[in-house]
């Protein structure tokens, strides 16, 4: 069986997923909807869905919706939440949508970049393979420039208690762990991506960049001074 690399727990689900308000995720949500708007790019795929807070979102502005996620307890409260998606319980390095299925695919919240550098290009080159022409990947990755000067420990304070974190960055990947009040403790490992680092890779896979921007405002470049950073991406179009 494989190994389960940055398997998220549902200790972790409890600390920091029940709790996002719905202002971020409409937040979110308005920006994919202004990157990917209807009706040109109605059918989407959820990759790494989590508990499907995007995949209702999106669906109830009128996105067919495709949830994806490899944990079995998430896609199941997915499902028992509802609200219009259909879900999809697979791990992503095994997932091949047909070619065409999908006109647009997003990965939130940080969820790309789990394996190592070769896997990681796999799996975007198999998220494009199932995208039409001219179809889109929104990406929105942790911002190497950022961690690189914000590393060490920190007390994250949640409903549910407080959390030691430990971040460090090893090369281009960015290693944390994380201590629950009750002793138990769990660690996450990323590959993060300058901005000419990711377009690299995007060319690689036949994906250009139509989009780069931060806090999920199209008219703000990146910066140093702030964590996460969006890409949007087009499939090349023949001809």
């Amino acid at each position: 069986m494989r190994a389960e690399s940055n398997a998220y727990s549902r200790r972790w689900f409890e600390f920091f997923h029940v709790g996002i308000g719905d202002a971020r995720t409409i937040q979110e949500a308005g920006f994919v909807s202004r990157c990917a708007p209807l009706p040109d790019f109605r059918k989407l795929a959820d990759v790494c869905c989590g508990m499907g807070r995007h995949s209702r979102a999106l669906s109830s502005r009128g996105y067919s919706v495709i949830g994806i996620d490899r944990d079995a307890d998430a896609i199941m409260k997915a499902r028992e939440l509802a609200g219009g998606p259909g879900y999809v319980h697979a791990d992503i390095r095994d997932y091949r949508p047909a070619p065409g299925t999908f006109d647009v695919a997003i990965v939130m919240s940080q969820s790309f970049g789990y394996f190592d550098p070769t896997t990681n290009r796999d799996v975007l080159g198999r998220l494009v393979a199932g995208l039409r022409e001219g179809g889109r990947v929104i990406l929105d990755l942790w911002n190497q420039e950022f961690f690189a000067a914000h590393q060490g420990e920190r007390e994250l304070e949640t409903a549910s208690g407080v959390v030691q974190e430990s971040k460090r960055l090893n090369g281009d990947r960015l290693c944390v762990q994380l201590d629950y009040p009750d002793g138990a403790h769990e660690e996450f490992e990323w590959q993060l991506f300058t901005p000419a680092q990711m377009i690299a890779l995007a060319q690689s896979v036949g994906l250009g960049l139509m989009l780069c921007c931060r806090d999920f405002d199209t008219t703000i470049t990146p910066s140093p001074a702030r964590p996460r950073i969006q890409f949007v991406l087009e499939r090349s179009r023949k001809g």
